[in-house]
């Protein structure tokens, strides 16, 4: 807490224009963020556009019900038509989790993403022609085979399609998702509430073109990509069965299905598709100033934060039940917050473990849509009772519960170093990368500042204090007071002791054994 304070501190000081002597120094690390966001940004334009096209297609199909509404059964029963895409899409998952080596060639073909939007659109399009001519019920045959089929290409085809997402972000870095994801979730979430105030049909037209104009910004940001290294990284590794990550996954799941099947009988009023894409901004702005700003690692983001968040949402949901509203907005917020730093996770760990990205997304996605099934089958259930007010509250604080406990229990520093179980330092990580991911572990465990993090990691290479100088451009004197200040934090007195203290951290990380999976 003390650095975290700290952090903001030195933040605000850059804000009003309170300087320290260190601040005169140092080239402001806000101005440095938003450079880095800004050059990026500017770089890979047609990124930006296909990823915020796809947040906005993941939003409208699986997380809101803007287009797939509740369904009227017998008896006045609800049926949450999500659950058709939703179930196909963790069955996809699975197999592209358990047989991606054997169809790598059909990803290698020019035509695959065309095929995955035609796929996708063709899905939109049968539903589209089931809420309009059938008004969303299963009443017919014709009715329910057209909700079956457009399911099924929407599910699939929004699987494959986050798996070459992977891919991409797999080999760009954590860095380019976090900064991609959060322009693009912004702008996703803004397009979405100018939704909400239009027709609805509007929206479900926009909902079968969407494809279209993704797949051509997705052929043009991968376009000068090493198509053939993406598409062989991480074939030979050796695999491990991911235990934390998938839990996590999980879990992160089934908090959304709970807040979707208890929203069932809201519909699809246009407030509660407002109430998403606002969540959705708020996420992204949260994660920005916790993430790139405060630089938390994975770790802390996922479960301090993010599961704090999503917890939090569903005690409100249990607590205020007079107005769901306000728990709702926590959850959602927690959700996309999680969401996204799951997939600078995944970036992370095919990058640094070199492990296949598609093993990697395929996973913990299947998961997360499990959890979301079991979440939302068991809410619309319990919500539709004659005392659904006392189960949901009921639901809603075990759900709080285990989702504290779970953050609790899997809120572990080897997790930056062992990868969530997925696989084993001393095999799949470079020596620098072993380095990179002790100094972070370093810097949690002592409360080091994100600029004594910096310096910290140049000097385990062995660097002296005039490069470490030139490189972050600051004085040598605030070097010094920077090296005092982390020698002070660990305890130890020199360069020399620094470097061995990495060496037995790495060692130590490297004895952790694991089950191999799918090897």
């Amino acid at each position: 807490m003390g650095d975290t304070a700290d952090r903001f501190s030195a933040w605000g000081r850059s804000v009003f224009g309170m300087k320290s002597n260190s601040l005169i120094n140092e080239q402001p690390e806000r101005a440095r963020v938003v450079h880095r966001l800004y050059r990026s940004i500017a770089a890979r334009p047609a990124l930006l556009f296909a990823l915020a096209l796809y947040w906005t297609w993941v939003n409208m199909a699986f997380q809101s019900p803007l287009f797939f509404p509740s369904v009227s059964l017998a008896q006045g029963w609800l049926f949450p038509s999500w659950v058709g895409p939703v179930a196909v899409s963790a069955v996809t998952y699975l197999m592209l989790g358990m047989c991606f080596k054997r169809i790598n060639a059909v990803f290698a073909k020019r035509w695959y993403i065309g095929g995955v939007a035609a796929c996708m659109a063709l899905g939109a399009l049968l539903c589209f022609v089931w809420i309009n001519s059938y008004g969303a019920s299963f009443a017919t045959p014709a009715a329910f085979f057209l909700y079956c089929v457009g399911s099924f290409g929407v599910g699939f085809g929004t699987a494959c399609l986050l798996a070459e997402w992977g891919r991409v972000f797999g080999f760009l870095g954590p860095q380019e998702v976090l900064f991609h994801g959060i322009v693009a979730m912004l702008g996703s979430a803004l397009f979405v509430c100018a939704l909400s105030f239009l027709p609805g049909i509007v929206g479900q037209l926009l909902f079968v073109v969407i494809p279209l104009p993704l797949a051509m910004g997705f052929y043009r940001a991968v376009r000068g990509l090493p198509r053939k290294t993406m598409l062989e990284h991480g074939l030979d590794a050796e695999l491990n069965v991911p235990y934390k990550f998938l839990v996590t996954a999980l879990l992160h799941g089934l908090a959304l299905g709970v807040l979707l099947g208890s929203a069932i009988s809201q519909g699809n009023d246009q407030g509660v598709v407002l109430l998403n894409a606002l969540s959705f901004v708020v996420a992204a702005i949260l994660l920005f100033l916790t993430a790139v700003f405060v630089r938390m690692d994975f770790n802390h983001l996922i479960y301090q934060v993010g599961f704090s968040i999503m917890a939090t949402g569903t005690l409100l949901i249990a607590v205020v039940q007079p107005l769901p509203v306000i728990g709702e907005s926590f959850q959602l917020v927690g959700f996309c917050y999680v969401h996204l730093i799951m997939w600078g996770l995944c970036s992370y760990l095919t990058k640094n473990f070199s492990l296949p990205a598609i093993w990697v997304v395929s996973w913990p996605t299947c998961c997360l849509m499990l959890g979301q099934l079991v979440g939302g089958a068991s809410a619309s259930s319990l919500v539709q009772q004659p005392d659904s007010a006392y189960w949901i509250q009921i639901t809603a604080t075990v759900v709080c519960f285990v989702m504290l406990m779970a953050a609790l229990l899997m809120l572990s520093n080897r997790n930056l170093t062992t990868g969530w179980g997925i696989a084993r330092p001393a095999n799949a990580v470079s020596p620098d990368s072993a380095i990179e991911s002790v100094v972070s572990l370093l810097t949690v465990e002592n409360g080091l500042t994100p600029r004594e993090s910096e310096t910290l990691a140049l000097l385990a290479r062995g660097r002296n204090r005039k490069f470490i100088s030139e490189e972050l451009v600051v004085s040598e004197e605030t070097i010094k007071s920077h090296v005092y200040s982390i020698y002070r934090k660990l305890g130890i007195h020199s360069q020399q002791e620094l470097l061995d203290l990495v060496e037995v951290r790495i060692g130590a990380v490297r004895e952790d054994p694991v089950k191999p999976m799918f090897a």
